[in-house]
């Protein structure tokens, strides 16, 4: 998996301070961590915004 960011290498690992359930994804050149909390807040709102495009 690549980093949306810097396209760096996304590696997982379990960190609970961010998930006690589910691993989380961290960009090994960067840095940027990914939880499945920060995932599911960034594709819901792409829904909402196809939904408006569609009914235009």
């Amino acid at each position: 998996m690549t980093c949306q960011k810097c396209k760096g290498l996304m590696v997982k690992e379990w960190r609970p301070e961010f998930s006690q359930e589910a691993a989380v994804l961290r960009c090994i050149n960067c840095g940027l961590v990914l939880d499945p909390l920060i995932e599911q807040n960034r594709v819901i709102p792409l829904r909402a915004k196809q939904r408006v495009l569609n009914a235009a």
